[in-house]
């Protein structure tokens, strides 16, 4: 038998007894009892072989992470075990307590106070169920899987609401736990980046299921303080954007609410509003960049209240006569934190300054866009439509149509289409403008046909609505990366829009250009729909819309393949009779796949109908 042999009987002799080996102390090796023993009357115990130690492996990084508690730990211990100042916009201050009930699991992988599998040797990715069993404090994906999720959604996604600055997110999910973004932020991140690839779509509904378990947490923490940051109020603006992509419109709403009041106590509106504004729940920036994110954030916030609005007609709730913000600068000065100087809203609508950033061309095209839908939507007692020169409704449209007009004609170069086709936000800002066109004239066109007024007036509403459609037609057209952007819900609000001016257009002249418009947007419908919710239930509403005007009855046939037979379909869109403009419902209509075609033939097509009132 060879010497190296460890489970040699002969060598057990030779071994201390477990109590002096455990405590580091000379043991004499008397047996069955011990000297030491002995004499403290304790029981003795020699062990059988000689046990090689298992130690597993501990990273660098969690060595880090954990010497970071620490130090957090004694420094609130001598601070009376009160929480730590904030020190930037992301910051979620813990107690001990709280760190000694909720710390584990999810941040035990990181902190390395749990006995959580290393990331090394984790699998690469989680199966979903294995998700779903686990509950509200439990251990992050591997970081590989971490990483590539952040770098997906800054190369993807990061558009939609550009707010978060990449390097330094980047690099804060690796701090110490006090100091990393919320757990909140950190999975809606995730989340959203994983709807974008086939790899990790699995994990895109635990990932939002458990942000919004740990953003509702953080409320319930301490006295608020814990979910008033900056860092929440972005949570809850991507959380609201991943339920819209879902199709639950009313909860997405309710998040955005959530994420504007926690704006608003921060004092987000009125950042720049000097010595006269409200004292801040938030410490003074530590740079430019920091600054800027806090902007940035305001105005995504501020977009997207806007466009509920547009879409849905649920009331804004912002109002633009508090906001004393600056636009957004440039994406390259806030990714380089280079200081560029901006100018405020006002001063951008009243063109003082006809230069600014891709970023503010966004907020000016929803200030603009909810303008529009606001007219259309609102009637007062003192309108006078009958007076097509001098009553308020109709130097109110005509005020809007020239708004909409300019500020197309003087957008900026960073702007302007097709030298900017690769720019989200210039392709965004174009769409949106025509859409709002659209929008106003066919509300105008509602108008007419109502009051029987002259019909030249009709006449220039509709060749509007038809340049304003094929405007969209040409610039999705030329657009390189149509799954990207039609994403985006409110690019489909925008194509589907633009499809019904062209099919109006065919069932009232026969225009055959107006036909092959019109199957150009309905195949891409088609196409994109196939990995997106709210584009598969337009594409399905617009072949109920071709069947029932006899464009083409056998539109629905090209529409079966984005169904299984089981399946019900949601009916996202609904018409206004008073307008004639389309927006969201406020919840869907679900109807089984097979009952589509006596739906589509149950009433005629009429322009300003609503289609979805035969829908059980």
């Amino acid at each position: 038998m060879s010497s190296s042999q460890t489970n040699d009987p002969a060598s057990a002799t030779q071994l201390s007894c477990v109590q002096c080996r455990g405590k580091k102390l000379k043991c004499d090796r008397v047996r069955p009892r011990c000297a030491r023993c002995a004499r403290l009357e304790e029981e003795c115990l020699y062990p059988k072989s000689r046990r090689r130690q298992v130690r597993k492996r501990i990273q660098v990084r969690e060595l880090e992470a954990r010497l970071g508690q620490l130090e957090d730990s004694v420094k609130s211990a001598k601070a009376g075990l009160q929480p730590p100042s904030p020190s930037d916009d992301n910051f979620v201050p813990r107690d001990l307590d709280y760190a000694a009930s909720s710390i584990s699991g999810a941040e035990s992988l990181l902190l390395g106070t749990g006995v959580a599998q290393p990331a090394s040797v984790q699998p690469e990715v989680f199966a979903s169920d294995e998700l779903i069993r686990l509950g509200l404090f439990e251990h992050f994906p591997p970081l590989q899987v971490m990483e590539d999720l952040i770098a997906i959604y800054f190369d993807k996604l990061h558009h939609l609401a550009p707010m978060l600055h990449r390097s330094r997110y980047t690099s804060s999910v690796l701090l110490p736990s006090p100091m990393r973004p919320p757990m909140c932020l950190q999975y809606i991140v995730m989340a959203l980046a994983a709807t974008t690839t086939e790899k990790f779509r699995h994990l895109a509904t635990p990932f939002y299921q458990r942000s919004r378990a740990y953003a509702e947490s953080d409320e319930m923490m301490d006295q608020g303080e814990r979910f008033t940051t900056v860092a929440h109020a972005q949570c809850w603006t991507l959380i609201s954007y991943f339920e819209t992509r879902l199709t639950f419109f009313s909860r997405a709403s309710s998040s955005l609410c959530r994420s504007i009041r926690i704006a608003q106590m921060l004092n987000l509106h009125q950042i720049d509003k000097g010595c006269e504004a409200l004292l801040s729940a938030l410490p003074q920036p530590k740079d430019w960049s920091q600054l800027e994110e806090r902007r940035r954030t305001w105005w995504v916030i501020f977009c997207s209240d806007r466009f509920v609005y547009g879409t849905t007609g649920w009331p804004t709730l912002i109002n633009v006569r508090d906001i004393h913000t600056l636009l957004p600068a440039s994406d390259e000065a806030f990714a380089s934190g280079v200081e560029e100087v901006t100018i405020s809203l006002m001063a951008a609508i009243q063109q003082e300054n006809k230069g600014y950033s891709s970023f503010a061309g966004r907020v000016l095209a929803a200030h603009m866009f909810h303008r529009a839908i606001e007219h259309t939507s609102q009637s007062f007692p003192d309108d006078n439509p009958q007076d097509i020169k001098n009553g308020p409704y109709w130097r109110r449209q005509r005020g809007i149509d020239n708004d909409l007009a300019t500020m197309l004609m003087f957008l900026p170069n960073n702007l302007r289409l097709p030298r900017s086709l690769r720019c989200h936000n210039a392709v965004f800002v174009n769409v949106n403008i025509h859409t709002a066109i659209i929008c106003i004239h066919r509300a105008a066109v509602s108008k007419i046909r109502q009051l029987a007024l002259p019909e030249y007036i009709r006449l220039q509403s509709q060749d509007r609505l038809l340049l304003a459609a094929e405007e969209i037609l040409n610039i999705f057209r030329k657009v390189n990366d149509l799954d990207a952007a039609l994403k985006n819900p409110l690019m489909a609000f925008s194509v589907y829009v633009a499809a019904l001016v062209f099919l109006e257009d065919f069932v009232r002249d026969h225009n055959h250009q107006s036909e092959d418009n019109l199957n150009f947007l309905y195949n891409i419908l088609i196409a994109v729909g196939r990995t997106s919710a709210i584009t598969r239930s337009l594409a399905i509403k617009l072949a109920m819309d071709m069947r029932q005007s006899g464009f083409d009855v056998s539109a629905l046939e090209k529409v079966k393949g984005l169904y299984s037979a089981t399946e019900s379909i949601p009916l996202l869109m609904k018409r206004d009779s008073a307008t004639s403009n389309v927006m969201f419902c406020v919840q869907a209509s679900y109807v089984p796949l097979q009952t589509i075609p006596i739906l589509s033939t149950s009433e005629q097509f009429v322009s300003d109908g609503d289609l979805t009132a035969a829908l059980p």
